[in-house]
């Protein structure tokens, strides 16, 4: 199996973790095609809802940034472009898929993207290693980050270290499924 030609590499920050009550503040999105960074999209989103002292400390967004962002409704039509025919790339995919899922679904659009957890894809390249979370994989690689916490620095990561393992493991490795042999 070739590598997917269509990624979106995408990372939210949000109020908490309930995607029935917390929303997101923060997305950043890179669109990849045949392997090249083509676009990138990186906007706060007003959630409608306080934002957490703790989300405050860990990501350094403040309401006042906030403030006068656009709602999730003001983008969701744009947003739907970066992930035409592409594979949703994220670091535990599930809380993010999840969020965006719900979030369209609250305009009653309908959100069904294939998915790549780059977790697992750590864990299943590195099996030796305990810890699989961004700041390991940051760690691992020396990658440099100016803004930890922040969606589109955390998606840029995740941009790097699939480049990175791209010119280390054979392509189907990275697939995780075996070459067919052809006769």
């Amino acid at each position: 199996m070739d590598l997917p030609k269509n990624l979106t590499f995408v990372d939210i920050e949000t109020t908490g973790g309930s995607i029935t009550f917390d929303r997101i503040i923060e997305i950043g999105i890179l669109q990849v095609r045949d392997n090249k960074l083509e676009k990138t999209f990186e906007t706060f989103l007003n959630p409608d809802r306080s934002l957490p002292p703790e989300i405050q400390t860990l990501t350094g967004i403040s309401p006042a940034d906030l403030e006068k962002a656009p709602s999730f409704f003001d983008i969701k039509d744009e947003l739907m472009q970066y992930f035409d025919d592409a594979i949703f790339v994220a670091h535990n995919a599930r809380f993010d898929y999840g969020f965006l899922k719900q979030e369209f679904l609250r305009y009653g659009q309908r959100f069904s993207q294939r998915q790549l957890c780059t977790v697992k894809l750590s864990r299943l390249l590195y099996p030796e290693h305990r810890h699989h979370n961004l700041d390991s994989i940051i760690e691992r690689f020396q990658f440099e980050i100016k803004n930890r916490h922040r969606a589109f620095s955390d998606a840029k990561i995740l941009w790097d270290f699939y480049q990175k393992i791209q010119t280390l493991f054979p392509e189907e490795k990275v697939t995780g499924r075996r070459r067919k042999n052809k006769r």
